[in-house]
């Protein structure tokens, strides 16, 4: 089948470097990174009134993806990471390239650009959440049938993960040698490739001017070019994001402890009322837990289901969530 498709006639195919599948695919997950921060930060001027928002947000990044994405495809026949490296989609059909998607593969491309990365993040969380509570030796639930469950889905996550990673390196090698079109598994499945996009005709200041004097501007002139600027802002602002995210991991070997150690922090009065005791049920702590985004430290269940339930710490009222929830293994 792989041998079948490397060799492909109909509509000219110039084929891409598997370097810019890779940096595509790193383009789509820092914008996902960029929209849950900026969410973030929007919520933390009035996290009381707010705060719950952010335990959709995931759900409001599928919807702000589904938006991006089908216009994307509908416009240039790619995602939107994809058009920022000037790649485009075309059909493989009876080893022949497709100028255009069909509509089901366009609808089937929406789905797997917008799905896919939602629902892996999903099986993450849902994994990461029992390990830890599989951690603890009490454990909360001791149905055998719910065990098994858990059981099921971190194993379940893993196979998974490991399976879809070796199928890539597995398309990624047989895209290298030239024995396959298909660079990654998914755009298999679609019977879709990635080539270079053609070239786009954009209306320059001249021929604007031009048509503003001889008054044959029309109002689609006027809603290209409002395109053109909010696309351009945002690629524009992705590539900016791809910057610091490039520039904090050049930092990221900075030796710490070389660095100046600031004086620590004056003690409030209550963190001094809560010393040695959980500020939920007012007993020593037991499996000590520390909320990262406050500094409290906690009783495992007590701290585990309030952030479940009011998504904020109870004592400063900052919104958290199970993530900033980190065991502390005191004697």
């Amino acid at each position: 089948m792989a041998e079948k498709s490397a060799h492909l006639t109909g509509t000219t195919y110039i084929r891409p470097s598997i370097f810019e599948f890779i940096a595509q695919e790193s383009l789509a997950a820092t914008l996902e990174q960029a929209f849950k921060k900026i969410l973030s930060f929007l919520v933390s001027f009035n996290p009381e009134r707010y705060g719950h928002i952010l335990q959709w947000t995931d759900e409001a990044y599928l919807v702000f993806n589904i938006f991006i994405q089908r216009y994307y495809l509908k416009k240039y026949s790619a995602s939107f990471s994809e058009t920022f490296y000037d790649l485009k989609r075309v059909s493989v059909h009876k080893s022949k390239l497709q100028e255009k998607l069909s509509y089901k593969q366009q609808v089937l491309s929406l789905i797997i650009i917008v799905a896919f990365p939602y629902l892996k993040t999903k099986l993450e969380q849902l994994s990461s959440k029992y390990i830890l509570e599989e951690a603890d030796n009490q454990g909360i639930l001791k149905e055998r049938r719910q065990k098994l469950l858990r059981k099921c889905i971190i194993k379940g996550h893993s196979i998974i993960f490991v399976t879809y990673e070796i199928l890539k390196l597995y398309n990624y090698i047989l895209y290298i040698s030239e024995k396959s079109v298909y660079p990654l598994p998914l755009l298999r499945l679609l019977s879709v490739t990635l080539t270079y996009a053609d070239p786009q005709s954009a209306l320059t200041i001249s021929e604007l001017l031009r048509k503003i004097k001889y008054n044959t501007f029309t109002i689609n002139d006027g809603w290209d070019i409002f395109q053109r600027i909010i696309t351009s802002s945002f690629e524009l602002g992705t590539f900016f994001l791809q910057f610091v995210s490039w520039w904090n991991q050049e930092n990221y070997g900075t030796n710490i402890t070389s660095l100046p150690a600031p004086p620590p922090p004056e003690i409030s009065n209550v963190a001094q009322q809560y010393k040695g005791i959980c500020p939920i049920c007012c007993k020593s702590q037991h499996i000590h837990t520390v909320l990262t985004v406050s500094g409290y430290v906690f009783c495992y269940h007590c701290i585990l289901s309030e952030v479940r339930k009011n998504k904020r710490c109870p004592v400063t009222h900052y919104p958290a969530k199970e993530d900033d929830l980190i065991r502390l293994y005191i004697d």
